[in-house]
């Protein structure tokens, strides 16, 4: 969904009481075997409660809500620099991924550390968003069933001005292998305009590439620029890759080239989020020479993920330290 330009108003949303009682820190949750039932984590300054430790989310690997967030504690300080004043599209699976999953704009209650946005959507309706602030926040989110985190691609302090460029490569029925060698045109298109780019598996079924950006272009003409850009990827190879949105319409090699993701108050799964997929998979940046060599989406998981960022560390890492703007002209 789209919001309306009126400016952003502090939310309006409803104190909820907190749980009291003793907590534990972030090192004793993590030690904890199979746990059951509720308890209070200490993150920070901030304490949060959580809710049916046991609730299995994905019931063919068992995985549970504790392992989910355990995951997220083991990557915050790499995931939540995506995060952190980013408003929040809500995406709830309180029951694990095999049951229906809602979505969650208007935040109406939450604890008196969740930081709440009021903004306008297209029909004239004020919603009062869920806004990423620290590790406690992202913990209070998940623990509500957030298992995906989909921030806008702007922070609350230049909510009309974005921080990336998202181009989603969604294959549909297109071969993996064509994913690969479109996310390679990407690369080829930006690197001849002096652009870094950045290429991350969504998680899905598709691969994500970020462009970093200096915060001085609104989201008009972010979209156009993506728009121009997407269009040269397709018409350098029309035989893989398209920016034609109509599904029927796309050849079943072609792999589309979504550009259209860039508009404000959407969003793409982050980088680090966990899917409600199966395997609980993650969306984990890459290297490009990870793509050269034909990586795969299977191959990162909430159980994986950790290690492999203390072996090989993270790819990302220099992201917003590359931040770049382009020329529409």
């Amino acid at each position: 969904m789209t919001n309306s330009e009126k400016p952003a108003q502090k939310g309006q949303v409803k104190t909820t009481r907190q749980k009291v009682g003793p907590a534990i820190s972030v090192d004793e949750f993590l030690e904890l075997s199979r746990p059951k039932g509720d308890l209070i984590l200490r993150v920070g300054r901030e304490r949060v409660s959580l809710t049916n430790l046991d609730r299995v989310y994905w019931p063919e690997e068992r995985l549970t809500k504790y392992d989910l967030l355990s995951y997220y504690l083991n990557v915050a300080d790499y995931i939540m620099p995506f995060l952190k004043d980013h408003p929040a599209i809500l995406q709830r699976w309180p029951r694990g991924i095999k049951a229906p999953m809602f979505f969650q704009q208007d935040l109406e209650s939450a604890p008196d550390f969740i930081k709440t946005i009021r903004l306008t959507n297209q029909e004239g309706r004020d919603l009062d968003y869920a806004v990423y602030t620290t590790p406690g926040s992202l913990l209070h989110f998940v623990n509500l069933g957030t298992i995906e985190q989909h921030p806008w691609h702007s922070t609350i302090k230049r909510l009309n001005k974005p921080d990336w460029i998202a181009i989603d490569l969604d294959p549909k029925s297109a071969p993996w292998d064509n994913v690969l060698q479109v996310a390679l045109l990407v690369r080829e298109v930006a690197d001849e305009i002096g652009l870094r780019a950045f290429p991350k598996t969504s998680g899905s079924s598709g691969i994500h590439i970020y462009i970093p950006l200096k915060a001085v272009n609104d989201y008009q003409k972010v979209a156009e620029f993506a728009k121009l850009f997407a269009g040269e990827v397709a018409r350098r190879a029309p035989r893989i890759a398209t920016v034609e949105r109509t599904i029927a319409k796309r050849k079943n090699e072609q792999v589309y080239v979504d550009w259209m993701q860039n508009a404000r108050g959407k969003s793409l799964a982050s980088i680090f989020t966990a899917r409600a997929k199966a395997k609980a998979t993650v969306s984990m940046p890459l290297t490009w020479k990870q793509v050269e060599q034909g990586v795969k989406i299977a191959d990162f998981n909430i159980t994986n993920v950790p290690q492999l960022i203390k072996k090989k560390g993270n790819p990302w890492a220099t992201f917003f330290e590359e931040r770049q703007t382009f020329n529409l002209g």
